[in-house]
């Protein structure tokens, strides 16, 4: 009987893994994810400098199945020049202009590029590869 009644709650999609799993945002540890929204055609995180060191914010972009058109149509964050995220600081990054499309799942998993670059060595641009793991549109 208990077995019918978790197939039957499975079947209908109540016991779906993506509807049990919490949204979540994860970088490396020289960054922290505190906060995230999808919606529209824009992707936000606030993001906060844990490296020990001051910041300049190259770019910001992601990818996902749940993005339609990218390569050509980037969702990106293009940072102003000599955008500045201070030691300890949190920063509000939205990437503009993601074509989402519908996946059929619940939540989606977005592979999220930070490009930084220290403020005492700007010549090198180093990347954090981060994941965002939360509800579309």
């Amino acid at each position: 009987v208990v077995l019918v009644v978790i197939s039957a709650l499975s079947y209908f999609g109540v016991l779906s893994p993506a509807t049990l799993l919490p949204e979540k945002c994860t970088f490396p540890v020289q960054i922290s994810c505190v906060d995230h929204s999808v919606g529209g055609t824009t992707i936000i995180l606030s993001l906060q400098n844990g490296a020990g060191r001051d910041m300049l914010i190259r770019h910001v972009n992601a990818s996902s199945e749940a993005i339609s058109g990218a390569p050509l149509i980037p969702c990106e964050y293009a940072a102003p020049a000599n955008t500045r995220l201070i030691n300890g600081a949190k920063g509000s990054y939205t990437m503009v202009s993601c074509p989402f499309s519908d996946t059929g799942r619940d939540k989606n998993r977005y592979i999220i590029n930070f490009s930084y670059s220290w403020t005492d060595n700007p010549t090198i641009t180093h990347t954090l590869p981060g994941e965002l793991f939360a509800r579309g549109p």
